[in-house]
């Protein structure tokens, strides 16, 4: 059996998070000092808003590789490593979210599932409507939620 790869955009959310929200404050504190009416203000953080989204998804993408070989998916994101048995995968549930998809992944045995946050936002086009349709080939169900 030969091994299959696909390579999903994907984020560290917790990075894109944290450098969002602490590029908004800070641009805020700094328009507070300005001495300007407060609507220019307003409308100057509203247009800064798409560049720093652009930017936040820039500085935390982490792309993922998800790899099937001998009734195994792995999945490597980062320095980090999953593996797991295509038998012990219940069901992959795939979130449809504005910017992307949460992917969760259930197993046998296993109250909370892995979850991975795939990013559509300034991003081409990935290759995970063709590792949906591999892993359903091969027995796991996935399901849009």
């Amino acid at each position: 059996m030969s091994e299959t790869t696909f390579v999903i955009h994907t984020l560290h959310r917790g990075r894109f998070i944290q450098i969002l929200l602490g590029s908004l404050f800070a641009v805020g504190i700094g328009a507070s000092y300005i001495h300007v009416e407060e609507i220019p203000k307003i409308i100057g953080l509203l247009v800064c808003l798409p560049l720093l989204l652009f930017l936040s998804v820039k500085w935390s993408q982490q792309p993922s590789t998800w790899s099937t070989h001998a009734g195994l998916l792995r999945i490597v994101k980062g320095s980090k490593t999953w593996e797991f048995d295509l038998k012990d995968i219940t069901h992959i549930q795939n979130h449809l979210r504005s910017g992307g998809n949460l992917l969760a992944i259930h197993k046998k045995k296993k109250f909370q599932p892995v979850r991975f946050w795939r990013n559509k936002l300034f991003q081409s086009v990935d290759e995970m409507t063709e590792m949906l349709r591999h892993l359903e080939s091969l027995g796991v169900p996935v399901t849009l939620a």
